[in-house]
This record gives structure tokens, C-alpha cells and sequence, in this order.
């Protein structure tokens, strides 16, 4: 939310908390923070800290198809269930939460409090929910004094207690909007943000939402995951195919600026939203995937169709947007209202491409091999992502037909199989324990993370720094792997104790570092224990 121009590319319910998400590997530390006017492409990264968002997220956010109406408990409660059902959430699909939904207020004493009227069960309950089904919680707020629509607080002159409270909440990615700021500076506001929050101690995406307003694709990778490039792509309820299609190009001249962990944000999506053709769906998801764009659906998914379903959870397209190298495709040219774009190693050694067609008639194009680096002679494969048919071999190139709005989404390798990399989907990312007596007990919980990538992973490694309290083993079955977690309640007071477990892990074609896991441990003692502590 909320500008109406567009930028050019130019232009603690815990007693006691233990942070146990310090990386099982050395990392490099955070560099200074660039200066508004640095033209450096390659600016400091505040995800080689924490660990987050080595590639797009993806999820689903109310804000394109709803506005700030209907918003409460009951509608993103029927989303995590449409997520699940649908087949979202095993493609790779996990932020989930409200968008400006009128979900808190400010009280008297500064701290926030969740409005109870439109989520019952508060936001910390609300973010259990989400958690248990294995679903990351979103959640918004404003750098301003006010949120773009006024009905929220913004954090300005509260952004450590604000920041604590989304920690209290258990959140794992804020969208922070950019409305109600007249006389603050972009990037030390952005920057207080970002300390705010790692002074509460959760790791959170933070997903900055100034429309371009003081190029942070200049600085906002050292404070920050994400940031919006570009005005919104839509009024709630109604896709406007045209102003999406100038975002896109206007977010296309920025990808020096994009890699894993810093992530040019053209918005969310419109696929399946009314004003939407099934071609146009597919262009849409097609580039946002060939730009390494965020993934937020932002449909009905209550409601969608078959066709739009389908578009969304097409994992051959979802593995060019998370392929770990997190390069973001770029136009290698364009010729009338064609354009070929390309400029997208993958992990396997492949390389995407894509050809648009934007005029109203079908076009026959032939893409030459030395048009996207290859060899004339070179004998290549092509996969059609969406056809999911291969051809080849193949040398000096492939031709193409492509229907009006549409688009060739091609992969070319010179060999025949084309893998998937690693898409990481989780049966809960809560594990809640309670112990009864006063006898010391073990109790134990899991959690199984799944990858739906071609190849098996090395086993995921747990960071430093548990609790005394909880030991944590992981074992493998294939493409899953188990976290079983142990407490051992012996010596401990009554009370609530709170760990968030952090485990890494490297993409093996690849050799690159794939995006920390981060999950919650939660364990209630009734009654002071007996006995020493571990």
C-alpha cells in the first residue's frame, strides 16, 4: 500500500525466552549501511545474519483482493485452510496473515494490544494456528505514525516495543508500509526498524514497502529482505492486467540489485483475481517467477479455479523463482511487442529463458543459441514448463509460437534431465509441551520437513546456543527429516519456556546455503521439578 503513481526503475506471553537461532556455521557479519546515493549493486546483506529468505518468499497476503474489508480471524483462517487444501502450501507457499486488517491498537502504556473484535483468539493465537499447520506468520505495520489507511498505529517513537510485541506475537514476517512519514528519513527509520527488531531477538523477514520512495534497492538489503519497487499493482478486488505488465518492466531494469536474501519486490500477485484471463495468469505468474519476485498470492484462494490452481503451484515455474543462485532475470531484447528474457543461470548448470508476447496476435519467434550464450553448435535440451514436454536435441536454436498475452517459459540445458531444487514445506513449525508434578519428566515432540526437490539433502544441521533444557537430534527418511525435540524438566521452576530453534542446511548440486530454518519450542511446567537441570 497505498501511492497511486508508479516509480520508474530510475527513480511475550514467555516467562522465560531462550534464543537458540545462532548459526551452525561462522557467517559474515553485517556491513555498514550504504548511503542513499551509493550506486553500488552489490550493497551490505542483513540475510547473511539471520539467515532468511536465501530465496523469494512465498505465501499469501489479503490486501489485492479484499482491501482492509473483511478482514478478522475467521477470513485468514479459512486461507490457511484453502492453502492447505489447494496444494499452496506443498508447492513451497507459507507467510500467511493480515494486511492492514485493523488487527491492534496502542493503549495507554504504548504497548500494543490486538483488536479482539476481528481476531478472538489474539495475534499470538491466531500465529499458533498458523504455526501449527506448518505455515509461516505474516503480519503488517507502518513506519509512520499512523498505517496508510489511519485505522492502525505506525511504530514511529515506538519501534522497540513495537518490534518486541511482533516478537511476543511470534511473527516471521512484517510487511512495513511507508505512509504517515512526512519529515522522517527513509533509511534511519528502515534501519531502527531493522534494529529494533534484532534487539527483540526473533528472527523476522522484513518486507519494506516504500514504492520505490528513496531507491532502497540502494541500501535496504543491509536492513531488510524485500522492498517494494513500484506503486501498487491494484485496487483491492479488481486486477488491472496493463499496470501490472509497466510494473513489471519497470521492475526488470533492477535486477543488479536482487540476490539470495535481498529481493527486488514488484508487489504482490494478481493471478486468479477477477480481470484476469487464464493466459494472462500464467504470463503474470511466468514473470514474476523469471524476475525472482516475491511469491505472495494475492487471490481468493477460498474461491479459485482449477486453471488458476494450477498455475500456482506449477513447481517446474516455482524452481526457476526459488533456484538457489537467486539471479533475476533480465530482457535480453526486445523487438516490437516481443521480448526475450533470459540472463538466468540455474543451479543445474540449465538456464531459463522466456519469450513474451505482448501484441494481439500469435508470434512465431526463433531464439538463437548466441542469443542467450550458447555455442551455435551446442546441443541442448529444451523443457517447456508449461507444456511440461521436452525436446531435443537440439543446435543453433529453438522456435517458438506464442498466443497474444502469453508466453514461451523454456529451460535449456545440454542435458536431459531438468532437477528441481529444493522447495521446503513443514508439517508445524510449533512444538508445545507440558509438563505435570513435580518428578522430573522427558517429553519429547517432532517436527518433519519435507523438500520437494529432485535430490535428497544432507542432514540439516541445529544451531548453537540451546537451552539447557532441550536437546534436539535430526534424522532422515529420503526427502523428509524429523526434529525431535527433548526436554528434561529436572531442576526447572514453574513457569513458561520459550526456545527458537534454528537448523541450516546447503543445496548439494549447488554447493549454496539454503534459508535458515526457524522454529518454536514451547514448554509449560505446572510445578517447581526436583532434581538438578541438564
Amino acid at each position: 500500500m497505498k501511492k497511486t503513481w508508479l516509480i520508474g526503475a530510475a527513480a511475550l506471553s514467555a516467562l522465560i525466552s531462550y534464543a537458540a537461532f545462532a548459526p551452525s556455521r561462522e557467517l559474515s557479519p553485517r556491513a555498514q549501511i550504504a548511503s542513499t546515493g551509493a550506486q553500488s549493486s552489490v550493497p551490505a546483506v542483513h540475510a547473511l545474519d539471520d539467515g532468511l529468505a536465501l530465496t523469494p518468499p512465498m505465501g499469501w497476503y489479503p490486501w489485492n483482493i479484499f482491501g482492509e474489508e473483511p478482514q478478522n480471524e475467521k477470513l485468514i483462517r479459512e486461507i490457511v485452510a484453502a492453502l492447505v487444501s489447494s496444494g499452496l502450501k506443498d508447492a513451497g507457499y507459507a507467510f500467511v496473515g493480515p494486511d492492514e486488517g485493523i488487527c491492534f491498537y496502542r493503549q495507554a502504556d504504548g504497548r500494543l494490544t490486538t483488536n479482539l473484535e476481528r481476531y478472538p483468539s489474539g495475534l499470538r493465537g491466531l500465529g499458533d494456528y498458523i504455526h501449527k499447520k506448518g505455515l509461516k506468520y505474516a503480519l503488517y505495520t507502518d513506519a509512520g505514525t499512523r498505517t496508510c489507511s489511519k485505522a492502525m498505529p505506525g511504530t514511529k517513537d515506538h519501534e522497540f516495543e513495537d518490534m518486541r510485541q511482533f516478537a511476543e506475537w511470534r511473527a516471521d514476517y512484517i510487511k512495513i508500509d511507508w505512509c504517515n512519514t512526512e519529515g522522517q528519513d527513509i533509511v534511519k527509520t528502515y534501519t531502527t526498524l531493522h534494529d529494533a527488531q534484532h534487539a527483540a531477538g526473533r528472527p523476522i523477514v522484513h518486507s519494506l514497502c516504500s514504492w520505490g520512495d528513496g531507491y532502497p534497492w540502494r541500501w535496504a538489503a543491509a536492513v531488510g529482505h524485500l522492498w517494494r519497487t513500484t506503486t501498487d499493482i491494484c485496487g483491492p478486488g479488481q486486477a488491472d492486467w496493463a499496470r501490472a505488465i509497466r510494473i513489471a518492466w519497470a521492475n526488470e531494469g533492477l535486477a543488479a540489485f536482487a540476490g539470495p536474501g535481498h529481493w527486488n519486490d514488484p508487489d504482490m500477485m494478481i493471478a486468479g483475481m477477477p480481470g484476469m484471463s487464464e493466459t494472462q495468469d500464467r504470463s503474470f505468474f511466468s514473470l514474476w517467477c523469471m524476475m525472482a519476485a516475491p511469491l505472495i498470492a494475492g487471490n481468493d484462494l477460498r474461491s479459485m479455479s482449477e486453471a488458476t490452481m494450477k498455475t500456482l503451484t506449477n513447481l517446474e515455474a516455482i524452481a526457476i523463482n526459488q533456484d538457489p543462485l537467486g539471479i533475476q532475470g533480465k530482457v535480453i531484447w526486445a523487438d516490437g511487442t516481443i521480448s526475450l528474457w533470459g540472463g538466468k543461470p540455474l543451479f543445474d548448470g540449465s538456464q531459463a529463458i522466456l519469450v513474451f508476447n505482448q501484441g494481439r496476435t500469435e508470434a512465431k519467434k526463433q531464439i538463437e543459441w548466441s542469443e542467450i550464450g550458447l555455442d551455435a553448435a551446442t546441443s541442448c535440451y529444451v523443457r517447456n514448463l508449461w507444456t511440461q514436454e521436452t525436446s531435443g536435441p537440439l543446435t543453433g536454436g529453438v522456435t517458438v509460437s506464442v498466443a497474444p498475452d502469453g508466453v514461451a517459459m523454456l529451460r535449456v540445458s545440454t542435458k536431459k534431465d531438468f532437477p528441481l531444487p529444493p522447495i521446503i514445506v513443514a508439517d508445524s513449525y510449533l512444538v508445545s509441551l507440558r509438563s505435570t508434578g513435580a518428578a522430573p519428566q522427558k517429553l519429547t515432540g517432532t517436527i518433519t520437513i519435507t523438500s520437494k526437490g529432485t535430490a535428497e539433502l544432507p542432514l540439516w544441521r541445529v544451531g548453537e546456543g540451546l537451552p539447557a533444557w532441550l536437546f534436539v537430534t535430526v534424522t532422515k527418511n529420503g526427502k523428509s527429516q524429523t526434529f525431535t525435540n527433548t526436554v528434561s524438566t529436572a531442576g526447572l521452576k514453574k513457569g513458561l519456556y520459550h526456545a527458537v530453534i534454528r537448523a541450516d542446511n546447503t543445496e548439494p548440486v549447488s554447493g549454496k546455503p539454503m534459508s535458515a530454518l526457524y522454529y518454536d519450542v514451547d514448554l509449560e511446567v505446572t510445578r517447581d521439578v526436583s532434581g538438578k537441570s541438564m
